[in-house]
């Protein structure tokens, strides 16, 4: 699957408050097209994620340049600006209100401070991490779908096809 674990890691970052602000398709997009971009840049190489309503979780392998610190700061902050911009131009001003952000370094604050890292250096927690991300959509708390593989925003079905090569995030380019 991923030749060497050097540099891969697990990755979460939650909406402020747990909001669900991933309400419809073209916010959750918004994640699809800046992964793709970072893949397309060679930033990152991506090797499992999904999309929930209030948070994500990836499993990537930074390129060699790229630090965990840059491409949290330029994945969150781009992704924060569109999230904004849309919501703005679905005219749910409302919404935004709840991002008020209490912090002087900003207006609004979409992503809560500090996702979590974990390293991925084996094996054994790389499986584990790609079940986890797998399943997330199935937690009763969710109960977004009945298998893995039939929630869209996840790379789950590419697994399950055994067809992990594909480039799951140029799927979403007809979305």
């Amino acid at each position: 699957m991923i030749g060497q674990l050097s540099n891969t890691f697990f990755f979460t970052a939650t909406i402020n408050s747990w909001i669900n602000i991933f309400t419809n398709d073209k916010r959750k997009m918004v994640i699809i097209n800046s992964l793709k971009f970072c893949c397309e840049q060679k930033r990152i190489v991506l090797h499992a994620f999904v999309i929930m309503p209030n948070h994500i979780h990836f499993i990537l392998t930074l390129n060699d340049k790229e630090t965990q610190m840059t491409f949290q700061r330029d994945f969150l902050k781009y992704t924060a600006q569109k999230l904004i911009t849309l919501i703005r131009y679905e005219k749910n001003h409302q919404e935004l209100d709840s991002f008020i952000s209490s912090q002087n370094d900003r207006i609004l604050h979409i992503w809560e401070r500090r996702p979590k890292w974990i390293k991925v250096d084996n094996t054994l927690i790389l499986e584990q991490k790609i079940d986890y991300v797998h399943n997330n959509p199935l937690q009763s708390k969710w109960d977004l779908v009945e298998n893995p593989e039939d929630y869209v925003w996840s790379s789950a079905s590419y697994y399950l096809k055994e067809d992990i090569t594909y480039d799951f995030i140029t799927h979403f380019a007809d979305i």
